[in-house]
């Protein structure tokens, strides 16, 4: 997953970071051992950026469908994918709109955090509840956050695990002037309970 590229060309608005290896394998490994991810697991990475989750998840067995709304980011994932030999589904959608038919098994993302436009990792976060029984999901580590995202949690009838994990965020943008900056987040594992069956 080290070799998936960063933006070149980041949009601050967008909150385009790429996903730290430590949280990438955290995530990815925790699905995996869970049969989570995996052979015969339809998996989508809402808001893929340049692909890093999606990427171990394939690598892992799984099918992957990288969603992203910046046409430069899915370009790059897109191009990496087929220089490394990987197969994915790429779609170039805004998550607000998204409508999937097919039934996704899990979702894992790092969605904005927030910080720029107010209320989209929530936005992020119930989309993702809607179209999969399984959510992996990264957030900032707070209690108003945690609190929030229990109760929608309850609302979709899903169990709630929470892993706090440290984030290493590496100069990314032109007035980033420390080192690294390291801040805590959560990884939530929201679980239906019972799991929707599908007719045959």
């Amino acid at each position: 997953m080290e070799k998936v590229p960063p933006h070149p060309n980041p949009k601050y608005e967008l909150e385009q970071y790429i996903t730290p290896s430590n949280l990438a394998s955290t995530l990815l490994w925790t699905a995996y051992l869970r049969n989570e991810i995996g052979r015969e697991k339809y998996v989508a990475d809402l808001g893929c950026g340049t692909g890093r989750l999606c990427a171990g998840a394939v690598i892992l067995g799984s099918d992957c469908l990288c969603i992203e709304i910046d046409k430069e980011s899915i370009y790059l994932a897109r191009e990496f994918f087929e220089e490394n030999g990987l197969n994915a589904d790429f779609l170039l959608a805004d998550v607000e709109k998204l409508n999937i038919s097919r039934e996704i098994d899990t979702v894992i993302q790092n969605p904005p955090f927030g910080v720029v436009r107010k209320g989209i990792d929530i936005t992020f976060l119930k989309k993702a509840l809607e179209i999969a029984d399984t959510v992996y999901t990264i957030h900032k580590s707070n209690i108003m956050t945690r609190k929030l995202i229990e109760r929608l949690a309850g609302e979709f009838n899903r169990s709630t695990e929470v892993v706090t994990l440290n984030y290493e965020l590496r100069p990314y943008y032109p007035w980033h002037k420390e080192r690294h900056h390291i801040f805590m987040v959560d990884l939530y594992i929201l679980k239906r309970h019972p799991p929707r069956s599908y007719p045959f």
